[in-house]
């Protein structure tokens, strides 16, 4: 065979496949359906995990793929039907449309039932979400609750499996979770976002509760600090049943054990789960057709000031987050320490440091250009991580300076600026730099010096370009009255998918760590952290 015949036989084979092929995407339709026959009909916003990296299905001719969701229990129901199906062929046969999505879909899913009958419900009148509700607000006349369970109550834990499809197709890199073994589910919090619709009359079999978005949070153990112990920490030191060798107090604690005992004498942990722990926002999710209406704001909030509540609970983190979702959570976090921590609203630049803290020679003096004593007592009652506080810091002092003073060429006078708001901006970078020195400090240290300087200058310019588009944002939802949790809600810049824990992603997936700061890292233009290659 020639190289022309070769050609026209690639040619018609190419054509062939082309014909029988499908974009997994585009064919692939997602409804959220109403017991009053009313749904939400919307497609992935990527189906690689499924259906591989090329996001194709060979075999089918105008092929639909249907994957419905009953609103309230999110019952789930698939539906595949097209017009022609490519028959086997030297060994070349039609992708296995079922056989991709079992890994998704849990086995109910592929009842032979029509649609209508797989999602009936005859109690779904009397439906209530499991757990308790926490927060609840109105939108455009619309009223929305969200709820919180835990994922021991098989309840929660049957509508998460449900549902979870939705995370690897709507959030890049996104990973179902592992619940084999029952005793992690106690570590597991599940928040469900519902739109709350007219409660149905007697005998209807539609529910009120339709899904708008879901989260869900890991409960980890973490060391408590041993050189300032809170109260709680030394409560469960002395109810701890535990040989002396585990989880010992500092040894100049005065500690009654006595004093701490139940009527019975008995020392005992309610659970493990009790333990000093961190809380990790895991997956995060507003589905599309809910999306930049102000509703991820809303959840994530919940979900904050909700698991930051318990006492045993130290700190606040995000598993993984993309930048849509770092960017919601700076709008969040900042709108809310500004209107309801005072003592944060109250930090700004100070300026009058003495001229002997300034010698080049010493380290910059960070702990008194923004007091360190507040800082570190903010962060504890907040249970911020210290990278996002510190960043937070950043933004709010950064806040308070003009627009016109925030510009590199007005600091050659340095702290002996005539103008205050030049001289708060030069103290204010002095205060970033060396937050992202330290940060990049190992790839920074293999530059020449002048490079090294240039290269965290332009850094910081870029860090600060970004601050501004969230101040901005922040200042624009406070005159608007967004700032304050008052059961009314406000807008959020993306209400998208956010968060989830690591999984298996395309190449290109940038992964930013929030969490671990000891990896290698790079000087980056938005101020994120980013993964070296």
């Amino acid at each position: 065979m020639d190289e022309e015949q070769l050609q026209e036989l690639e040619a018609q084979i190419k054509a062939e496949v082309d014909e029988w092929s499908s974009n997994s995407n585009e064919c692939f339709a997602i409804d959220i359906v109403r017991g009053d026959g009313s749904k939400d009909t919307f497609r992935p916003e990527f189906t690689y995990p499924i259906f591989g990296e090329e996001e194709a299905i060979f075999g089918y001719q105008d092929l639909e793929i249907n994957v419905s969701f009953a609103a309230h229990n999110l019952r789930p129901h698939l539906a595949v039907s097209y017009e022609d199906k490519f028959e086997d062929r030297g060994g070349v046969k039609p992708t296995d449309i079922h056989e991709a999505l079992r890994d998704f879909l849990p086995a109910l899913a592929f009842s032979n039932e029509d649609v209508e009958d797989a999602l009936r419900d005859d109690n779904a009148a009397s439906f209530k979400p499991p757990g308790e509700r926490i927060h609840q607000y109105s939108r455009s006349g619309q009223r929305f609750e969200i709820w919180c369970a835990n994922l021991s109550d098989p309840d929660a834990r049957q509508l998460l499996q449900n549902m979870e499809a939705l995370v690897p197709i709507f959030i890049e890199g996104g990973s179902m979770l592992q619940l084999e073994q029952d005793w992690t589910t106690q570590r597991w919090r599940l928040f469900l976002l519902y739109a709350i619709r007219p409660k149905p009359s007697a005998g209807s079999t539609y529910s009120q509760y339709s899904l708008v978005g879901y989260g869900t949070s890991y409960r980890v153990f973490t060391f408590p600090d041993r050189m300032e112990p809170l109260q709680s920490d030394i409560d469960t030191f002395a109810l701890s049943t535990r040989s002396t060798d585990d989880f010992l107090p500092p040894a100049d604690l005065d500690i009654d054990p006595t004093a701490l005992q139940d009527a019975t004498g008995a020392n005992e942990v309610g659970s493990p789960v009790d333990l000093p722990s961190r809380e990790r926002l895991s997956q995060f999710l507003i589905l599309p057709p809910f999306q930049k209406e102000g509703h991820g704001q809303e959840l994530y909030s919940a979900m904050y000031t909700t698991l930051i509540a318990p006492p045993n609970i130290r700190e606040f983190t995000v598993e993984d987050p993309n930048e849509a979702f770092d960017d919601l959570r700076d709008l969040c976090d900042l709108l809310h320490l500004r209107a309801h921590d005072p003592e944060f609203a109250a930090l700004r630049i100070t300026t009058d440091i003495p001229a002997d803290k300034l010698a080049s020679a010493d380290d910059l003096p960070t702990d008194l250009i923004v007091p360190i004593a507040a800082r570190n007592a903010i962060m504890k009652r907040t249970k911020l991580m210290q990278r996002q506080f510190d960043r937070l810091v950043e933004m709010h002092t950064l806040s308070f300076i003009p627009t016109l003073s925030r510009d590199r060429a007005r600091t050659t006078k340095r702290e002996k600026a005539s103008n205050p708001n030049d001289k708060a901006y030069f103290f204010w970078r002095l205060y970033a730099k060396q937050r992202l020195y330290i940060f990049n400090r190992d790839q920074l240290a293999q530059l020449e010096r002048e490079e090294r300087i240039e290269k965290l200058e332009s850094a910081l310019d870029a860090v600060q370009e970004a601050y501004g588009e969230m101040i901005e944002k922040v200042e624009k939802r406070e005159k608007e009255g967004y700032g304050k949790v008052n059961g009314n809600g406000g807008g959020s810049p993306t209400a998208v998918e956010g968060a989830t824990p690591k999984g298996k992603g395309r190449k290109r997936k940038t992964i930013e760590d929030d969490e671990d700061e000891d990896e290698e890292m790079e000087v980056v233009a938005n101020g994120h952290k980013k993964a070296r290659t």
